[in-house]
């Protein structure tokens, strides 16, 4: 039986010596740049080459997080980032970042690439796709039930790494962008605020309340259910935690795991002792396991405090002493030869990783010389020859031979050459360790790094966008959006496309879209799962309706769809939305590759991400422009959508609709501390609720420079929680402005808000 892995974090040198010590596989950590954990101590690139050396003289594992966002203006800086981790023969990497797959895919095809919960995988049909572009583990969204963990690793053949024990984030991971408009931290960046820590209030409710603060996860109970269902490796949270806590877990964890794998078949039981043990490294107030058995509830949420328990001194002291004042050393035989005349040789000797033998290596030095006054003693050799240091070897049996051809003067060699030689055959050993079930043992290979889009191809293939002229583009969520929406349309020709919500698009009839003969789009929802509502069969459907209904395609927001649009081999129009983050030229690339093929499926447009400045907007717009003749959607107006969340506020602070599965939304509100509402879409159809900014971004002052460089083919309004009033007095006013007409402003001084337009995020 293969074992599961035990992933234990690492924010530091400390952190992970003490989690080696405490039973784990492998450690997760950050260097220097593009990890998700911008305040963790993190690594620089010396202790990461160290990291990697002492993981693999000990048979473990180190993943190394290159899980943000890239800029197009910062790509430059990966390759010679990842060079020499890559040389040194890092195990893996942990990616959010299309471009960044595309490029550690390519340039450096010996390091394992994992797809990072910020992808927001959520079934096996995205599984399949990141797959196909490279990925040998996803790391799934941990909203997901064990029956959907357990559909991926059977179903999309591919590892599965699952979160274990650790704080929960209330939104879908990769998707939150409350910290990020609010208040420039990028959860994106590795800079999140963590504003769902904070009190808001629902419907008058009176007091403190924290109805987005969930509570940690603890699994040890489930251990054998998790394992059973065939998650490949266990993940523990926590890189800005204390190295106490990260050791304590860890052993604990180990415990158990290897308490089932001894007999399987034995009751399962964890000991009160040892769950107070849990609670006292560093816990938020209560625990819970997580999403593996329901899809939401009020008992996974904090609601009075999001405060963490005190931590127990004694235990972390207990912790400490057990795991964080040694570190493991692997122990070495050494034969060491020093013939006069002949060059000197070091053998040395240690236990391979598999267990199965041992591995050898010996290096040469200088001829050694005759001594012309005092020999070298043995126990001189034998003293520098243990010198080992913090190498993560130990000295065992060391035999020395010494032969001067019988002179009786005794041999003689410079202690800095006998250093020279100790210190080249652990090199050598540390490379036959690290090289243990890799692929081969040669250097990593360093290929050129070109564009390998078929320009011509696209182009042959992309005749859906032959003679399509640039516009605004509308989306509503409600039938009486869409009538206000119509309406306008019926005297203005600036709109050349309306985007129609999933839930809405299945109660329209053709007709009442007759006189609109521009382009129709059906908005997928954000969250496709196949869990009590089989999202995929809504894909399908909404596919099979398109041209019935007059509709020409799809806008696509999350990989689920996107695979599984290319295995329908779907020939109508797919957008991209922005949580399909195409941050940088490359992101496209992958994009585009992944789905090449005349029955395959193209997408043929992307939409400018809501985090990027227009100015970064722009130049990853005319990079991107360079790889495909490919439109690209830029939004100027709609309340954006913050968080996306299996959590729901209804059912949290009052009580569910009942309607999961039914074509029914209803919007609700919370407020936060300063009397700022924000309305909450609860999508009951999907269960998903969406908590969108307070206030609107608006373009409208912008307009002009939005439309100056003649970059992007749509400006995007999107109506989400407006009256029907609303969107026919914000739509008249933007049709006017786009048609260079000047109407009565419709927006306060402070009820909108221009977005990430001239601020940069982190």
């Amino acid at each position: 039986m293969k074992k599961v892995e035990l992933l234990s974090p690492a924010g530091g040198y400390e952190t992970m010596v003490g989690a080696f010590n405490a039973g784990a596989d492998a450690v997760y950590l950050g260097g220097s740049k593009f990890g998700a954990r911008a305040y963790a101590d993190n690594f620089d690139r010396d202790q990461v080459l160290d990291a990697i050396s002492y993981a693999h003289i000990h048979g473990k594992k180190i993943y190394m997080t290159v899980n943000t966002l890239i800029k197009q203006k910062e790509f430059g800086e990966l390759y010679d980032f990842m060079v020499p981790f890559a040389e040194k023969k890092l195990d893996g990497v942990i990616v959010q970042d299309y471009g960044v797959m595309r490029l550690i895919r390519d340039e450096f095809p010996d390091i394992e690439l994992h797809a990072s919960t910020q992808q927001t995988v959520t079934g096996v049909h995205g599984a399949k796709l990141l797959k196909d572009l490279g990925c040998v583990r996803v790391v799934p969204a941990r909203e997901l039930s064990l029956q959907e963990m357990a559909e991926i690793r059977r179903e999309a053949d591919i590892e599965v790494e699952a979160f274990i024990h650790g704080a929960m984030c209330y939104c879908y991971s990769g998707i939150c962008l409350f910290s990020s408009m609010v208040g420039g931290r990028s959860g994106n960046r590795g800079r999140c605020a963590q504003p769902c820590r904070l009190p808001y209030e629902y419907r008058g409710s009176r007091g403190e309340s924290y109805p987005l603060s969930l509570k940690d996860m603890s699994t040890i109970g489930i251990i054998p259910e998790l394992i059973e269902a065939g998650i490949d490796s266990f993940k523990i949270e926590g890189r800005m935690k204390k190295p106490e806590y990260s050791a304590g877990v860890t052993a604990l964890y180990r415990k158990y795991i290897d308490r089932y794998y001894a007999d399987p078949k034995a009751e399962f039981t964890v000991s009160k002792e040892d769950m107070e043990t849990l609670r006292a490294l560093y816990q938020r107030t209560g625990i819970s396991e997580g999403y593996y058995h329901k899809h939401n509830g009020r008992d996974m949420v904090t609601i009075s405090s999001p405060a963490y328990s005190a931590t127990s001194d004694s235990i972390l002291e207990d912790v400490r002493q057990k795991y964080l004042t040694s570190t493991l050393k692997k122990e070495i035989t050494m034969k060491c030869d020093l013939k006069v005349g002949e060059k000197a040789a070091l053998t040395i000797a240690a236990p391979s990783n598999d267990g199965e033998g041992k591995l050898s290596a010996t290096v040469y030095g200088n001829p050694v010389q005759a001594a012309s006054k005092r020999p070298m003693a043995e126990a001189d050799i034998l003293k520098q020859l243990s010198k080992l240091g913090n190498t993560g070897f130990s000295a065992g049996r060391t035999e020395i031979n010494i032969d001067d051809n019988g002179a009786g003067t005794g041999i003689f060699m410079p202690v800095s050459e006998l250093n020279e030689l100790r210190r080249s055959a652990v090199s050598e050993m540390e490379i036959l360790l690290a090289c243990q079930g890799k692929k081969g043992t040669e250097s990593v290979r360093f290929t050129s790094y070109e564009t390998d889009i078929d320009r011509d191809y696209y182009s042959a293939h992309s005749n859906k966008n032959d003679g399509r002229t640039g516009g605004l583009s509308v989306s509503v969520m409600t039938r009486d959006q869409l009538k206000a929406v119509l309406s306008e349309c019926s005297s203005s020709d600036a709109v050349k496309r309306i985007y129609v919500d999933s839930n809405l698009f299945l109660e329209l009839d053709k007709s009442e879209f007759e006189g609109f003969k521009n382009e129709l789009i059906v908005m997928l929802p954000y969250v496709t799962r196949h869990e009590q509502f089989d999202g995929c069969m809504e894909v399908r459907r909404v596919v099979s309706e398109l041209e019935s209904k007059g509709f020409d395609g799809v806008l696509a927001r999350n990989l689920e769809q996107l695979g599984l649009i290319r295995e329908m081999n779907f020939i109508g129009m797919v957008i991209g939305d922005y949580s399909l983050y195409v941050w940088n030229s490359d992101a496209l690339k992958l994009l585009l590759n992944a789905n090449k093929g005349p029955d395959g499926f193209m997408i043929d447009e992307i939409t400018v991400p809501y985090e990027l400045t227009f100015r970064e907007a722009c130049d990853m717009t005319k990079a991107v422009k360079e790889v495909a003749d490919i439109d690209v959607s830029f939004n100027i107006y709609g309340h954006v959508p913050m968080m996306i969340s299996a959590g729901c506020i209804k059912k949290t602070t009052d009580k569910c609709s009942g309607k999961m599965g039914q074509l029914y939304s209803e919007t609700v509100s919370i407020t936060d501390r300063l009397g700022n509402v924000m309305p909450v879409t609860c999508n009951c159809r999907s269960c998903y609720n969406v908590i969108h900014n307070v206030h609107p971004t608006s373009l409208h002052k912008k307009l002009g420079d939005v439309r100056k460089p003649g970059l992007f083919g749509q400006l995007r309004i999107d109506f989400t929680v407006e009256s029907k009033e609303r969107t026919l007095e914000i739509l008249k006013y933007y049709t006017d402005l786009y048609n260079g007409r000047s109407g009565a402003e419709v927006f306060e001084n402070g009820s909108y808000t221009t977005g990430h337009f001239g601020r940069e995020v982190e």
